[in-house]
């Protein structure tokens, strides 16, 4: 059998363009927030030449696993944002709306009237709002609120002088829904004020966009010139950064987002992020995070540019004093550097179908790693529990190594650690496993280390059985990964389950790699050993505890749904070298007394009958500094 048995997360982020906008911002910001596993493995895929705010977000240092203008024909999952996927491959799909206006309703509903079964997530509440009933007329799922992120954290607010300039920034296409006409009039209420737009007429896109936006920009320059403000309207070309900000924001005392209907208003967020206080309309989806008088005012759309000008400039003139620490805290939760991942990581997991977390969880890995390890032998371990067609379950992170080590690979995967803090030692492995189950709030606990991986209905099958039949601890049959082909592992285990419990751990015929057991049978026999004590003798007593304290067991012989991976840094090598000959018998024993276990046999001939584990070690640390003690070295 080939390696390709075995499926790979690969999200494909799928849009018409990266042309100058909101949504093709959000797409370019929802990739660089994924958890780094999930980054290096995703595409995105514009359908369209006209590219110039991809080209300047590559400059910048944006990446992910490819950037292409060719369909790809291997994604694990669509995520769609003005995308068309006419032609390709059938794969789960995902849509984030941007819009809820009249424009947006025609493009979506027209553009996906024939796909079913999507999950579809809004910028927004407004927008959610709008396609409540599309979704479910379509039996699409909800998949919640997804605000694009936003890329600063920092005090950029200009020093404000009561007497002096108050200088308001606005941004955008040269649209007048977007209230481009209101800015001249805005500059004759008051002699005061300067704007610095961000605008122009070549902004991209479709030549009748073009063409629109031309004849907006000569129009609103030629009343700047009738009204006598055209030298307090500081025009600037909207070629920018789109994973940056701040040097458009830097020393504003306000941002004005005047739209007749936003589904979010991006700028709006980023200033706040600034700690610049806003002024928007009410209509705008970051309404929401707008409290009036703390981070800004909220007003009334008016198709009257005139009379538009004159609402905004009374807010304007409060909000100028507004507090920036206020408004800074109150996107604390869309911002990248602080609170997103936290907030909305769960929103965007669902939707590139790369879950770790689920709320409903029955089941919590344990998943095991030391010091020593690439990182990409973890993210194949990592692939196999996201793919699992059974989702309702959490992991943890066990690592055996310092901290910084633990700390580095829990930020690549978003993922709670346990770490021993220590340098990395086989026989930390059993305490990694003892502190997770310890800690385990869920109903089953499933061991899986850095050099196995699951096939995708593993976990459904497992707890299926459980449930059905009662039992406490399920098993299967294993598969080999060897030099790019998987083979059924003929050797071991080679006897019924049943012959197993002797105390001996030679006689061991349970793949610790398979197992799923119930949290509350292993936590009253006694959990793992504070030590691993041989190839596999650790996990063995625990099998032997279950079934004293009257543990029920099941192999299920009829599938082989764990594939152990055999690698340079396998741990059935590093066991082996540290336990798997004769002339370690007093080391193992020595190591046994020192966990408090009495061993009847121990296993040192190193064959498959007695590498019962097949690599299966663990290793744990623990989740809060301080309160778990770690093994001794």
């Amino acid at each position: 059998m080939s390696h390709n048995m075995l499926p790979q997360i690969a999200p494909c982020f799928v849009t018409h363009n990266m042309a100058l906008g909101g949504a093709q911002t959000a797409v370019l910001r929802y990739i660089e927030t994924l958890p780094e596993w999930v980054r290096d493995r995703t595409t995105l895929y514009c359908q369209s030449e006209d590219i110039p705010l991809l080209d300047k977000a590559v400059a910048s240092g944006f990446q992910c696993g490819e950037i292409t203008g060719v369909a790809p024909n291997d994604p694990s999952a669509w995520f769609l944002s003005y995308g068309n996927l006419d032609g390709l491959p059938e794969r789960p799909t995902s849509l984030v709306l941007h819009s809820w206006d009249e424009a947006g309703w025609r493009y979506f509903s027209k553009a996906y009237q024939d796909r079913r079964g999507m999950t579809v997530a809004g910028v927004s509440q407004k927008v959610m709002n709008r396609y409540r009933d599309w979704i479910r007329e379509n039996d699409h799922s909800d998949g919640g609120i997804l605000p694009p992120p936003v890329t600063e954290f920092c005090m950029a607010k200009g020093d404000y002088d009561p007497h002096g300039r108050i200088v308001v920034g606005w941004m955008g296409r040269p649209l007048e829904d977007k209230g481009l006409m209101t800015l001249p009039y805005l500059l004759a209420e008051n002699p005061r004020i300067v704007i610095r737009a961000w605008t122009g007429a070549e902004t991209a896109g479709l030549d009748y966009t073009l063409r629109v936006q031309g004849e907006a920009m000569e129009a609103v320059m030629k009343l700047a010139r009738k009204l006598g403000v055209a030298d307090r309207l500081d025009v600037r070309p909207l070629d920018f950064n789109p994973l940056s900000y701040r040097h458009r924001l830097e020393g504003c005392h306000v941002l004005l987002g005047n739209s007749k209907k936003e589904g979010f208003l991006l700028t709006a967020a980023e200033a706040l992020s600034c700690g610049i206080p806003v002024v928007v309309t009410k209509t705008c989806g970051i309404a929401d995070f707008i409290k009036n008088g703390q981070n800004g005012y909220l007003i009334d759309w008016n198709n009257n540019p005139k009379r538009l000008a004159k609402t905004a400039h009374r807010a304007i003139l409060k909000a100028v004093k507004l507090d920036s620490v206020k408004c800074l805290a109150s996107v604390d939760e869309l911002s990248i550097g602080s609170n997103y991942a936290r907030a909305y990581g769960p929103a965007l997991a669902r939707l590139t179908h790369t879950s770790l977390q689920h709320s409903d969880a029955r089941v919590t890995f344990g998943v095991r790693i030391h010091d020593g390890v690439e990182a990409s032998y973890l993210d194949d371990a990592i692939n196999s529990i996201a793919t699992q067609t059974y989702k309702k379950f959490k992991v943890v992170l066990l690592v055996d190594g310092p901290w910084a080590f633990g700390e580095r690979l829990a930020q690549r995967y978003d993922l709670p650690l346990i770490c021993t803090g220590l340098k990395a030692d086989i026989e930390h492995c059993s305490w990694l496993h003892r502190q997770a189950l310890e800690q385990c709030d869920t109903e089953y606990y499933k061991p899986l280390d850095y050099d196995d991986q699951l096939l995708p209905n593993y976990m459904e099958r497992a707890i299926q059985t459980l449930d059905q039949k009662g039992v406490d601890v399920y098993g299967c049959l294993l598969n080999t990964l060897q030099d790019g082909e998987i083979t059924p592992r003929q050797h071991w285990p080679n006897k019924p389950i049943e012959t197993m419990f002797t105390s001996n751990s030679d006689d061991n015929m349970l793949p610790h790699s398979s197992v799923t057991m119930r949290t509350r049978i292993a936590l009253k026999a006694g959990n793992y050993q504070e030590r691993a004590v041989g190839l596999g003798a650790d996990d063995y007593h625990l099998w032997n505890r279950i079934y004293k304290v009257g543990g029920e067991f099941f192999r299920d012989d009829e599938v082989r749904n764990v594939v152990y991976r055999i690698h340079d840094r396998n741990s059935l090598v590093i066991r082996r070298e540290r336990f798997g000959h004769s002339n370690k018998r007093k080391q193992l024993l020595a190591g046994a007394a020192a966990a408090g276990i009495a061993l009847s046999a121990v296993a040192c001939d190193g064959d498959d009958k007695n590498a019962n584990t097949d690599g299966e070690t663990p290793v744990v640390a623990p989740a809060n500094p301080g309160k778990v003690d770690p093994p001794h070295s």
